[in-house]
């Protein structure tokens, strides 16, 4: 998919996306490695919104940024490559365990709006790719490496940890004039009925423009 075809118009995502959180972001160090899609028991209805908002492209006069490839977060010791997730048959998608996804369906990296880059606190072995996302403190960087070999350097403002109930979804999916990267993974307590974290951990980074 090009990065002229696969973005969406900004007012239309946001609508789109206004409902989703991460819910199947690790395993509990024990639960047991789940699919790498939502399973039935974390499950993410996808908005009634979505198929419309798909309908929309950019209208934007500006060239969208290329797609983001890999990532690095210096402070937390995080480098690697990008897959891409979606949304698949009305869930929301996360990436397998040991990767970090881009979500596609919303803003890619350094485009106006909010970008989402998604990984799991742990598996059943041990800690994975964003164990350490708690730990980091504003003013640490975030390097998004793209497809036409550019970096993209963004700075983080906060961190905060949500009840998955309490979802900020409106700052997390809604539209924005500036380019924004949001690193989500899972956190707090470990449910083991439920087999899935209670919180979510969301760092807030925009782009260094300087």
């Amino acid at each position: 998919m090009t990065s002229t075809a696969r973005r969406l118009c900004t007012a239309a995502t946001g609508a789109a996306l206004l409902a989703l959180a991460l819910t199947s972001c690790g395993s509990g160090n024990g639960a047991g490695a789940g699919p790498s899609t939502a399973d039935e028991s974390n499950a993410i209805p996808a908005p009634s919104g979505l198929d419309a908002a798909r309908e929309y492209r950019s209208v934007r006069e500006a060239d969208p940024v290329a797609d983001p490839v890999a990532v690095a977060i210096p402070a937390i010791d995080v480098n690697g490559p990008l897959t891409r997730t979606g949304i698949d048959d009305r869930e929301l998608e996360v990436p397998d365990f040991g990767d970090m996804s881009w979500f596609e369906s919303g803003t890619a990296p350094g485009d106006p709006g909010p970008a989402a880059i998604l990984g799991h606190v742990d598996t059943r072995e041990g800690p994975d790719v964003f164990h350490r996302l708690h730990e980091l403190e504003p003013g640490d960087r975030v390097v998004v490496d793209t497809a036409d070999d550019e970096s993209l350097e963004f700075v983080i403002d906060r961190v905060e940890q949500h009840d998955k109930d309490e979802f900020p979804t409106e700052t997390v999916w809604l539209p924005d004039s500036e380019p924004r990267l949001h690193l989500i993974t899972c956190g707090g307590e470990f449910d083991r009925s439920a087999e899935s974290y209670r919180d979510n951990v969301i760092a807030f980074a925009t782009l260094n423009s300087s």
